[in-house]
C-alpha cells in the first residue's frame, strides 16, 4: 500500500440492527475505491480489538507465522486460536462490513447488548482495527500516557538496528 493510501484516523460508529459496521467514507475509499464487493480477513488481536486486512496481507502474515513453525504446544495453540478467531468478511457496495458475532463478542462488541454496540474504527496504516468503545478508551488512555517514552524507545531501536546494518 502506498503512502498516499494509508488507513488512518479514528472514527466512532455502531453496529446496525444486522450487526454491520458502516466504514467512514475516507477508509471506504481506500479499501473499496470501485464500490465493488471486497473480501477481507478479520481476526481477533491480543490487545482485544479486531484487525481487518486485505487477503494478500493476511496470507503473508499467516505464512510468516507458519514459517516459524515448531510443533510444540504453544505454537499449535496460537495457530489454532488465530484460525478460530479469524474469518473472511466482505465490504458491500454501501461500505458496510459484517464481522461474525463470535469474533465481535470476544472483542467486547455485542449486537444483542445496547451497551456494547458502539465501536471505534481506527486506522493502523496498512489495516484497520475495530474496537469496542470501552476498549478503545482504555487503550488510548494507556497509549497516551506512554506515547513519549514509546516513541523514544522506537527511535532508539531504529538507530541501533541502523548502526548494526552499517557495521562492516
Amino acid at each position: 500500500m502506498s503512502s498516499t493510501s494509508w488507513l488512518s484516523g479514528e472514527y466512532a460508529g455502531a453496529l446496525d440492527p444486522e450487526g454491520r459496521i458502516l466504514l467512514p467514507m475516507g477508509l471506504r475509499n481506500v479499501l473499496n475505491p470501485h464500490r465493488e464487493e471486497v473480501t477481507l480477513m478479520a481476526n481477533l488481536e491480543p490487545e482485544g480489538c479486531i484487525c481487518v486486512r486485505r487477503i494478500d496481507q493476511w496470507d503473508s502474515y499467516v505464512s510468516e507465522l507458519r514459517g516459524r513453525a515448531t510443533n510444540d504446544l504453544r505454537h499449535r495453540r496460537l495457530m489454532m486460536f488465530l484460525g478460530a478467531t479469524s474469518a473472511q468478511i466482505k465490504i458491500d457496495r454501501q461500505g458496510r462490513m459484517r464481522i461474525p458475532d463470535s469474533i465481535l463478542i470476544k472483542a467486547g462488541i455485542d449486537r444483542e447488548s445496547q451497551q456494547k454496540q458502539d465501536v471505534v474504527v481506527a486506522g493502523h496504516f496498512d489495516d484497520l482495527r475495530v474496537w469496542s468503545a470501552q476498549g478503545w478508551e482504555a487503550f488510548t488512555s494507556e497509549a497516551l500516557q506512554s506515547f513519549g517514552a514509546d516513541l523514544e524507545w522506537l527511535n532508539e531501536v531504529g538507530a541501533t538496528q541502523h548502526d548494526l546494518l552499517e557495521t562492516p
